[in-house]
């Protein structure tokens, strides 16, 4: 009687293991660290974006490309981790995105729109969880100066829907973001912003254009 009662604690605790590191990557997201506005076609973007979340972190390189037509896409790779009780898990996180600016600012239109398709993917251990997400972004630049120096405060809602080989079923969330890009020169932008929904998150950024 005691063998099978050690034997019904032990799988009941290695099934609340496994429900613990599904739940925990249920609060998986990344931030968008991107504006409404579209790159210049043939122009490139690269940087270094960090996103802390609940029990969550996330460090990648990542780069944008302008395709023209007010298209462009992005890719990243990188490392995350997640707390699972008192350990923590490393995983590979790949990603990319494409972005296609609907509505540019003018002097008649006080904002840019965008739609931004993305796919984010994190491998453990030879298990997954990914992540499709939809977003519309909404921005404006404020000038501080003649030369390309600028302001630009961005938000939008975001669908995220969750699915891999660590979950047992699909998780569809809904997010709402805000954030600034600070334009320090003509090439070098730093980016805030703050993410919330399911799960609250934050992050920062930089990036380089040439």
């Amino acid at each position: 009687m005691k063998r099978i009662v050690t034997v019904a604690v032990l799988v009941l605790l290695m099934f609340s293991a496994r429900n613990a590191v599904a739940d925990s990557f249920k609060t998986l997201n990344q931030n968008e660290f991107m504006t409404a506005e579209s790159i210049d076609a043939g122009m490139t973007q690269a940087g270094i974006h960090f996103t802390l979340g609940e029990n969550y972190r996330s460090y990648y390189p990542a780069f944008r490309f302008g395709l023209g037509a007010l298209a462009e896409i992005g890719v990243k790779a990188g490392a995350s981790t997640i707390d699972v009780g008192s350990e923590d898990k490393a995983a590979i996180l790949l990603g990319a995105d494409i972005k296609y600016q609907l509505i540019k600012q003018t002097e008649d239109v006080p904002v840019d729109m965008a739609i931004d398709l993305g796919f984010d993917t994190h491998l453990l251990s030879g298990k997954n969880v990914s992540e499709v997400s939809f977003s519309t972004i909404f921005s404006r630049s404020f000038p501080l100066t003649e030369r390309g120096y600028k302001v630009t405060p961005y938000g939008g809602i975001e669908l995220s829907v969750l699915n891999g080989s660590y979950l047992s079923d699909r998780e569809t969330d809904y997010y709402v973001f805000a954030g600034v890009e600070w334009k320090l020169s003509q090439k070098a932008m730093l980016y805030g912003e703050l993410k919330a929904g399911d799960n609250t998150l934050g992050g920062i950024g930089i990036r380089f254009e040439y």
